[in-house]
This record gives structure tokens, C-alpha cells and sequence, in this order.
């Protein structure tokens, strides 16, 4: 079985804008570990929303639709819709940790790394290590 990683929107977008401050740091970690390493790349519906959210206004429109086809195409990366039960626990860690500035979205995917036994995460926000996570690179 292939080790895990969760890809948070930080992480796509360090990768799709070269703009980004992390751009240079998150295509060297996709080359130098993510594909030589070989993980099961795991995110979520919520974080491909926002990922695409952020692509449009921070890039352009054509850029988050080309995006969107290409990680709703890819063998790699495996998006995991949230159900209504993911949703509760999230909005019960949203709501116990009101002293963090996590948004839902964060509270969501440590649900679903916790669900998955998922350690590590592909991100550049530091809510992952607030929360126990291994945040690569």
C-alpha cells in the first residue's frame, strides 16, 4: 500500500501560481518526492472548491476551469466528496477550537485525514501542525 498524503488548496495553488510565494518550493517537492516516492494523493470536494476559487481570482478564469478538468482527470490525486457526517465533526472542531483561526475547510480536511489515517499534508498553512499533522515540504 502506498503512503498517504493529504493536498491542501495551499498546496495547488503554490503550484499553479507562479506568482506564489511557495511556487518554487511546491514543484520541488512534486518532483522530488511526491513522484519519485510515489503517495496516495488525497483531497476534498471543499478543498477543490476553494482551489478553484482562489485560481479564478488570482489567475484567471481559463486558468481554474483547466485546472479543474485536470485534477477532476487525474489517476493521482483522489477527491473525497463530504457527506454530512464528515460535516458534523468539522463543525464540531469549528466550533471547540473558537481560540484558532481554522476555517471550515481546514476543520473538514483534518475530519477526513483523521478518517483516513492520513499524517501528512501537502500544504503550506500552518493549521496542519496546530492540529498534530506532518505539513511537507
Amino acid at each position: 500500500m502506498l503512503p498517504r498524503i493529504f493536498i491542501d488548496t495551499s498546496a495547488f495553488l503554490a503550484l499553479e501560481d507562479e506568482s506564489d510565494q511557495y511556487h518554487e518550493g511546491a514543484l520541488q517537492f512534486r518532483e522530488q518526492v511526491l513522484r519519485k516516492e510515489r503517495y496516495e494523493m488525497i483531497t476534498t470536494s471543499y478543498i477543490l472548491d476553494e482551489t478553484l476559487t482562489l485560481i479564478r481570482f488570482r489567475i484567471s478564469t481559463k486558468a481554474s476551469i483547466e485546472f479543474s478538468k485536470k485534477i477532476r482527470k487525474s489517476e493521482v490525486v483522489k477527491i473525497e466528496q463530504v457527506s454530512s457526517k464528515i460535516e458534523e465533526k468539522a463543525l464540531d472542531i469549528f466550533e471547540r477550537y473558537e481560540d484558532k483561526d481554522f476555517s471550515f475547510t481546514d476543520c473538514v480536511s483534518f475530519v477526513v485525514m483523521w478518517e483516513k489515517g492520513i499524517k501528512e499534508a501537502f500544504a503550506f498553512d500552518h493549521h496542519f501542525n496546530q492540529m498534530g499533522f506532518i505539513r511537507k515540504p
